[in-house]
């Protein structure tokens, strides 16, 4: 498996959605899906330019918006898993904390993935034969401004929970609202230094801040310190503790 190829593929695609997402920007339509979220226009101009440009690797893909079923899924050995726009609530009443979301799994676990924000041009990626890179150069770590961060957690604007609360309380940390996976991006930057969520999310909203965070010396897994894993019946993953350094773990009250 050539991933420089792969990787180099999952770029352009990534480009390609976020252009088509930008071209739809100022005049789209909302639709609801069955489980009641919004879907919009941008969300399917998205995944189609992913789709034309993913297929490219004969890899199959399984995207929040045609997903493939365990039937089928729980025979590969590696596969696509993509959001075309993680954040979309956010990207109908105007924010930009929207992304795309792409990454490749390989025996239940993502071995490249990439975060791209349209609206600032900013993308996050790497495999596992690589460091992490934000944009064309290699992702530079300020320790001074991780060590700063360690108690800023990251919280959703949307979905505020007691359970959290208790979390934030109980390890005094301060707190950062931002929508979508543009959380890992902060944690990625040295800005935050944990995201915790109780709730399940599903596969796709993380699996690609997973690999870049640990991939980045960081520490993504379940609170029994356990990796997630990416190719189960369900596509809800159980809650997770994500963090810009590893070895804060074991000092974090759960």
């Amino acid at each position: 498996m050539n991933l420089d190829r792969l990787l180099s593929i999952a770029l352009e695609a990534s480009s390609k959605a976020s252009k088509a997402i930008l071209n739809v920007k100022n005049d789209f339509k909302v639709w609801q899906k069955d489980d009641l979220s919004p879907l919009s226009s941008a969300d399917l101009a998205s995944n189609e330019a992913l789709i034309e440009i993913l297929s490219q690797s004969d890899i199959p893909i399984c995207s929040e918006e045609k997903p493939i079923s365990y039937d089928e899924r729980k025979h590969l050995k590696h596969f696509w898993l993509i959001d075309p726009l993680d954040g979309t609530k956010g990207f109908i009443k105007g924010s930009d904390e929207y992304c795309i979301l792409i990454a490749l799994i390989k025996d239940q676990r993502p071995i490249l993935s990439i975060i791209k924000q349209p609206s600032t041009d900013e993308c996050f990626y790497a495999h596992k034969e690589s460091k992490v890179y934000k944009n064309d150069t290699l992702l530079q770590k300020d320790e001074k401004a991780f060590k700063a961060s360690e108690k800023t957690a990251l919280v959703s604007v949307h979905h505020p929970n007691e359970k959290n609360q208790t979390f934030l309380d109980q390890n005094a940390l301060e707190t950062i609202k931002i929508s979508s996976a543009l959380k890992f991006k902060l944690l990625l930057e040295g800005k935050a230094g944990i995201y915790h969520r109780f709730e399940s999310l599903h596969s796709w909203d993380i699996a690609a801040g997973d690999f870049l965070i640990n991939q980045n010396e960081g520490l993504m897994c379940d609170f029994n310190h356990t990796p997630l894993l990416y190719n189960q019946k369900s596509f809800l993953c159980p809650g997770f503790i994500a963090l810009s350094k590893k070895e804060n773990f074991h000092t974090i009250i759960l």
